[in-house]
């Protein structure tokens, strides 16, 4: 299942206040150190999500903490057999939760430029970004896309995003939706409920 909490930008203080005392503690000290506030509501946005979904799908209540692999990817501590995996942008969180390993990135449309096409892009999907109509758009998707690759690799940015191309065994499954102002792409061996929630509603969990 996915779930979505959508314009987190928003959120005020107020939000960030409650929505702490549902935090876990290994999840505060992460958040410590971010020093924007609209950062730490994020990190609490998907945090709550996390707990939402596990709240709804396996009546798990507790405050769950995470251990890490080798390359970073977090999993969660403790439980097996469920997987997640976590995003945000500016206006949007979004959390997935799955029996199988699995990845989810989002983005609001964002401008497309030279240099960055350059960075993440193969010479054909650039040709094919800068000859479209909608190029802000193709770019968002293809974004999202090779993020969660790169996301259910571990790696990461630390891979070259010019070097995933969208034929690899791996980009066919994953998934991509576009909500008009933001775009999210998943992995999961097939497509997947999406269930939107309300600020209220999570923190009314709590």
């Amino acid at each position: 299942m996915i779930y979505i909490l959508e314009n987190v930008c928003i959120l005020e203080s107020d939000f960030l206040e409650r929505a702490m005392s549902g935090m876990s503690i290994q999840r505060l000290e992460a958040m410590s150190k971010y020093s924007l506030v609209s950062d730490k509501i994020n990190n609490c946005a998907v945090y709550l999500l996390l707990r939402y979904g596990l709240m709804r799908e396996y009546g798990i209540k507790n405050k769950p903490e995470f251990e890490f692999g080798q390359r970073g990817k977090p999993y969660l501590k403790g439980i097996e057999g469920i997987y997640f995996n976590l995003s945000h942008c500016k206006n949007t969180a979004v959390c997935i939760i799955s029996e199988s390993d699995t990845a989810i990135d989002v983005m609001d449309i964002r401008s497309v430029h030279k240099g960055v096409l350059k960075r993440c892009c193969t010479p054909e999907e650039a040709n094919r970004i800068n000859g479209s109509e909608l190029a802000d758009r193709e770019f968002t998707r293809l974004w999202t896309r090779k993020e969660c690759y790169s996301k259910l690799d571990g790696r990461g940015l630390l891979l070259d995003f010019s070097k995933i191309d969208e034929g690899l065994d791996e980009m066919s499954d994953i998934h991509t939706e576009d909500y008009g102002t933001y775009i999210l792409s998943y992995y999961s061996k097939k497509k997947m409920d999406i269930i939107k929630a309300e600020a209220e509603e999570l923190l009314g969990m709590i």
